[in-house]
């Protein structure tokens, strides 16, 4: 090997990286979806957000494309007289289907001029496989995810019907767990791979648990089974816990990591810091580091 291939890394921690990950984790209505929609130095003209929870036609000037699975549904083709077309493939009749197209599954426009019209809806395959083919031509240089929970939530379910199982313990040797969860973080693992080929960036967002209090340290994860959201945040660079403040109604987000925490960051301008939950805020915080 030559010496040349050994990377000597010296950060200057007040350049911004490119290509980062980071992960919201927060109990409802702290800021996550807003600031997620905005998180750019192109504010929301550079952020496009999958929204998985159909929750972001609140958010002005957010760049949205809902989602309601994982793949694209699918319907039989029928007649004039509505029977079944049937085809031959391999030498085997069967019913013909498609893809239901976007505008007929189900959903309505909750606002704006179009209220109450069918609203195009879409898979994530089918949102990501738009994105990674017009990539270049689009404006966004992050992609935003609200939230990864609704991922896994699908995930368990297409194990379930793909066994034909009622729970994921009826799966022998815990693979109604492993599955999905290797399936879902096989899938952001190449999304992140993806990005990083553009110097993108990603955001992901979860609900957090109620959980226990362990030595008066309240854990704090996502709402996700553990081996999934441990994962997510092994990929994460920056991760963060956001609340909002009754008395001034600001929101902030919370870098300070302990053992009870799935919180932190890689960037050290940012560890252990609490926030106010804005782009500018966060990124300012970076710039204007100075080493002790």
């Amino acid at each position: 090997m030559p010496i040349q291939m050994i990377q000597k890394i010296k950060n200057n921690w007040r350049d911004i990286p490119s290509s980062l990950t980071w992960y919201f984790i927060g109990p409802p209505k702290t800021g996550k979806t807003t600031q997620a929609s905005k998180w750019s130095v192109k504010g929301s003209d550079g952020v496009v957000l999958l929204d998985t929870d159909l929750g972001a036609d609140f958010v002005d000037d957010a760049n949205i494309i809902p989602i309601t699975s994982l793949a694209p549904p699918f319907r039989n083709v029928k007649d004039k007289n509505g029977k079944n077309i049937v085809e031959t493939i391999g030498g085997k009749e069967r019913d013909k289907v498609e893809i239901v197209p976007p505008d007929e599954r189900g959903l309505y426009y909750r606002v704006g001029i179009n209220k109450g019209k069918p609203m195009p809806v879409y898979s994530m395959v089918e949102a990501l496989d738009y994105l990674r083919t017009n990539w270049k031509d689009l404006p966004f240089d992050t992609i935003a995810i609200d939230t990864v929970d609704k991922i896994n939530e699908w995930q368990e379910k297409m194990t379930k019907e793909r066994f034909h199982i009622e729970a994921l313990a009826d799966l022998d040797f815990g693979k109604g767990w492993s599955i999905p969860k290797e399936n879902q973080l096989g899938s952001i693992a190449s999304l992140q791979l993806f990005l990083r080929s553009v110097s993108g960036n990603l955001v992901m967002i979860s609900h957090s648990k109620n959980t226990t209090t362990v030595d008066k340290k309240v854990q704090l994860v996502p709402d996700i089974p553990s081996g999934v959201g441990k994962g997510l945040c092994k990929i994460a660079e920056v991760i963060g816990f956001t609340t909002c403040n009754k008395a001034n109604g600001k929101y902030y987000v919370s870098f300070l990591a302990y053992e009870e925490r799935n919180i932190g960051s890689r960037l050290k301008p940012l560890a252990q810091k609490r926030l106010e939950f804005d782009y500018k805020t966060v990124i300012n915080e970076i710039k204007n580091y100075k080493e002790k």
